[in-house]
């Protein structure tokens, strides 16, 4: 196994530590383990390139592990009411779409080309984001129109990539569908 990969289990294995602190109200904790999952997604993929240690596993394993992160944060923090419920739900929704047309490709028999797209990783960041500062602007007493804002803007890139790759998806069926009435 490589240390990326490594990297990458040990997110995962960070997951259910943060929903704990969540759960619990340590939200100092929880904002701790958020920013050490953050930087073991940040260090995996540069020493995945780095070290020549791409893997397969890897390229399925690692977006998996943002969205299982991303999943429980914003659902766990829409519960104690830090992010309003329906970000949550936009979120949630988004990645079950996505995951389910993956799905839907290879048991098609066809190999999903899972390929990151700008929007998508703009929408990581902002998602990122936008747990960071409710939790901070929790811990320090903290509320106004900077996180309404934020959560709007997270609402909205998430749709609009989401939307991108499921059309990325519908067109890898279609060109693949195309290659295999022609040959």
């Amino acid at each position: 196994m490589t240390i990326p990969n490594m990297m990458t289990l040990a997110r995962m294995a960070l997951v259910p530590a943060f929903l704990i602190a969540v759960i619990y109200g340590w939200l100092h904790i929880a904002l701790a383990i958020f920013v050490v999952a953050g930087l073991t997604d940040a260090l995996d993929g540069y020493l995945a390139r780095c070290l020549h240690q791409e893997t397969q596993l890897g390229l399925y394993l690692d977006p998996l592990a943002d969205k299982l992160l991303s999943t429980v944060s914003f659902v766990s923090l829409a519960v104690i009411g830090l992010i309003p419920a329906w970000l949550a739900v936009v979120i949630f929704f988004k990645d079950l779409f996505v995951g389910l047309g993956i799905a839907i490709i290879f048991f098609t028999g066809r190999k999903p080309r899972i390929m990151p797209t700008l929007c998508g990783k703009g929408t990581t960041i902002v998602q990122v984001i936008t747990i960071g500062a409710a939790l901070i602007w929790s811990i320090m007493g903290l509320d106004g129109p900077v996180l309404d804002f934020l959560f709007k803007v997270t609402g909205g890139m998430t749709i609009l990539s989401g939307g991108h790759y499921i059309l990325q998806g519908s067109r890898q069926l279609d060109e693949d569908k195309k290659a295999v009435v022609s040959a």
